[in-house]
């Protein structure tokens, strides 16, 4: 695909998602910040035509994941009419050697837990789960975040240049590929880093998207925890965001502290994903 292809992908992509599991509706302007945010390369993707129309694609973006040459896909659709003709398949078949002879060494994806004629593809493919993935959403006003205060004399502020690798080591699960620091740095989207200081001492951050209340990244330093910061975080998060509800996408769900955490203040699970990976060594 070419980058004068953009705008047929956006048209097939939200006719492909219109019936999805959980329909999925994005404005032009959000579908190019995707593109952003996740590394799409328009020559990476894959496109099926029918009668010149585009009728299913695999949108790609390129990166490094655990420090390996990875292709992400960051999309996969088909239309509903062109649906039972292996699409997704064969656009696999015709996208992995090109990635193997750029230097990919693995692809990965995720894939709504219900899905399971997606799932069955990629499987065939050998396509592996790496890890489950859970979603939370609940409008700000069903939040709990003012019932804990924080236990520590604590200072929130924004971080022009936020300290990245310190934060890196609060938290215990690997973020997913959207959610990465480089994803949420090429996002063009507005961004919002809040840092929390007890005596100075960096002890907890929140990333996030204030115009739609979305949660790249959330960590506390490991001594400090169960002390009201993340919770206090969340509050100032919330108080500076534009949007009417919290989101937190990808979710590790081994971590069961955070699950915790997430349930007390009433964020609400409704959706899990499968992590999946393919090497292509």
């Amino acid at each position: 695909m070419r980058e004068h292809d953009v705008p047929a992908i956006y048209d097939t992509f939200v006719a492909a998602f219109a019936d999805y599991i959980i329909p999925i509706k994005v404005s032009r302007e959000e579908f190019a910040m995707k593109f952003k945010r996740e590394g799409v390369v328009p020559s990476f993707c894959a496109g099926a035509y029918y009668g010149g129309q585009l009728v299913g694609f695999i949108l790609t973006g390129l990166g490094e994941w655990q420090g390996i040459p990875t292709a992400y896909n960051a999309g996969t659709g088909v239309l509903p009419e062109h649906r039972g003709q292996q699409l997704t398949k064969r656009l696999y078949t015709f996208l992995i050697p090109k990635l193997r002879e750029s230097g990919v060494e693995q692809c990965l994806l995720e894939v709504i837990d219900g899905n399971v004629a997606a799932v069955k593809v990629y499987r065939s493919l050998g396509f592996s789960t790496t890890r489950t993935l859970d979603c939370y959403r609940s409008p700000v006003g069903e939040l709990l975040l003012s019932g804990k205060e924080a236990e520590l004399s604590l200072g929130i502020r924004e971080a022009a240049k936020p300290n990245w690798k310190a934060c890196r080591a609060f938290c215990d699960i690997r973020p997913s590929w959207q959610n990465t620091d480089a994803a949420f740095k090429r996002n063009p989207d507005q961004k919002l880093v809040l840092e929390a200081y007890a005596e100075e001492l960096l002890v907890g951050y929140v990333a996030l998207f204030p115009r739609t209340g979305a949660v790249a990244q959330l960590g506390v330093h490991p001594d400090y925890r169960n002390q009201g910061i993340a919770t206090a975080l969340l509050g100032e998060a919330v108080r500076q965001s534009k949007a009417r509800a919290l989101l937190l996408l990808n979710v590790d769900q081994s971590n069961t502290t955070v699950a915790t955490f997430l349930e007390r203040i009433h964020l609400k699970r409704f959706l899990a994903q499968h992590e999946m990976l393919l090497p292509l060594l």
